[in-house]
C-alpha cells in the first residue's frame, strides 16, 4: 500500500509559485485538498478518523484499510474501506442505529455532525443508484444522456466502456445498442 501525505517530502503535491500570495492558512489548506483530490482520483481512500485524514492507496478491491503510522502521520484505525466504520467481517450495514454507534465508539454527536451524515449517507445512496463502476478501476461513473459509450473519468484509467453490457468499447456494441 502506498500512503500519500500533504507536506511530506514525497508527496505528488508540488509547490507552484502563483499560490505563494495566498496566506499560510489557506496555502496549506490548498495542498491539503490538493492531496486529498489526488488520493481519490488514484482510486484512493481518506482516514475517518476525525483530525487524522490520511490518504491512503489501498490495493485494488481490498477491505480491510490499516491507516499505518509512518513518520508521525497516520492514526493506526482499521476501518473498512466500503462504510468507512472500525473494520467488521461481513456486508455494511448503512443503517445502524445511532445511539449503539455513539455508545460503542464513546463519541459524542452534535446535532451538526449528525446531520452531516444523514447528508453524507443520502449521497452514497444517490451515487450507488444514478452510477456504475468502471469496469477497470471502480470509479463511479454517471451517464448523463447521449449513447452508450463510456469513458472513465479517472486520469489514471481512461478505460473506455459500454454502460449496457460493462464490457470494452468494441464494434458490437456499437451496432447492438448504441441508444438503446
Amino acid at each position: 500500500m502506498v500512503v500519500i501525505f500533504s507536506g511530506c517530502p514525497d508527496s505528488l503535491i508540488k509547490e507552484l509559485h502563483h499560490f505563494r500570495i495566498l496566506g499560510e492558512e489557506q496555502y496549506n489548506r490548498y495542498q491539503r485538498y490538493g492531496a486529498e483530490e489526488c488520493v481519490l482520483q488514484m482510486g484512493g481512500v481518506l482516514c475517518p478518523v476525525p483530525g487524522c485524514g490520511s490518504g491512503l492507496l489501498p490495493e485494488p478491491g481490498e477491505r480491510k484499510i490499516r491507516c499505518e503510522p509512518c513518520s508521525g502521520l497516520g492514526c493506526g484505525f482499521m476501518f473498512c474501506r466500503e462504510c468507512k466504520e472500525k473494520y467488521h467481517d461481513g456486508e455494511c450495514s448503512t443503517l445502524f442505529n445511532t445511539q449503539g454507534a455513539v455508545a460503542q465508539q464513546g463519541y459524542v454527536v452534535d446535532e451538526h455532525a449528525a446531520m452531516r451524515a444523514r447528508w453524507e449517507e443520502a449521497s452514497r445512496e444517490t451515487i450507488q443508484k444514478t452510477t456504475k463502476p468502471c469496469p477497470h478501476c471502480q470509479v463511479p461513473v454517471e451517464k448523463n444522456g447521449g449513447c452508450m459509450h463510456m469513458k472513465c473519468p479517472r486520469p489514471q484509467c481512461r478505460f473506455e466502456w459500454c454502460w449496457n453490457c460493462g464490457l470494452e468499447w468494441n464494434r458490437n456494441c456499437m451496432g447492438d445498442h448504441w441508444f438503446d
